[in-house]
């Protein structure tokens, strides 16, 4: 029953990625990526509980607490701030669903050899789902969406983390994770104070 309801929650989440890579709206993907945080963290603290090992607990608490409740407040308070994001549709491909799949059944393929040495194959939604955050990264053109392709990355890898080694040192790994997406948040909010909503043109120079 426990292995249904986890494999429920992992499709939906790679739902969520596949929303992101379509979604035009800068709101839309940032409650896109909260929803996914939050399904993550149940995910991980299922597990914990299922295991018996607290530690997973905790960290699906701080995963839902800094993932799909804090770092998405700060997002979005950014986007209410800067009028340019309210109504403003940010670039997507025109296939961007179609070079989903692509990357989603390159990514099953490339899993086989994990599988052939692990004999795991719980591990495969988030590998998935890690391909399909890594394209969200690659298709976007606006810093704060890449952030949000980050996010979800970040996110799968704590889940492929939990799903092949359910391990109490997850939970340092996951406060580290944390703290690198806080950094690089900070340094893009502190930017677009002294220049305005950014582009990858502009960070780039």
């Amino acid at each position: 029953m426990i292995n249904e309801v986890l494999n429920l929650l992992g499709s939906i989440v790679l739902l969520t990625a596949f929303f992101m890579l379509t979604e035009s709206y800068m709101h839309s993907i940032i409650n896109a990526v909260a929803f996914q945080s939050l399904l993550i963290g149940l995910i991980i603290g299922i597990v914990g509980w299922k295991e018996g090992i607290g530690e997973l607990i905790i960290l699906g608490g701080i995963t839902i607490t800094f993932r799909a409740l804090l770092i998405p407040w700060l997002l979005q308070r950014d986007v209410r701030r800067e009028r340019i994001w309210r109504g403003r549709e940010i670039k997507t491909t025109h296939h961007a669903i179609v070079l989903g799949l692509i990357v989603a059944v390159l990514a099953y393929f490339l899993y086989v050899p994990v599988y052939m040495t692990t004999d795991n194959w719980k591990g495969i939604i988030p590998f998935v789902l890690l391909f399909l955050s890594m394209l969200i990264i690659v298709s976007r053109r606006n810093a704060l969406a890449q952030i949000v392709g980050y996010l979800s990355e970040e996110n799968a890898m704590l889940y492929l983390a939990v799903m092949l080694s359910p391990m109490p040192m997850v939970l340092e790994f996951g406060i580290l994770l944390d703290m690198i997406a806080f950094v690089l948040l900070a340094m893009v909010l502190s930017a677009e104070k002294h220049y305005g909503p950014l582009e990858v043109e502009e960070l780039v120079g």
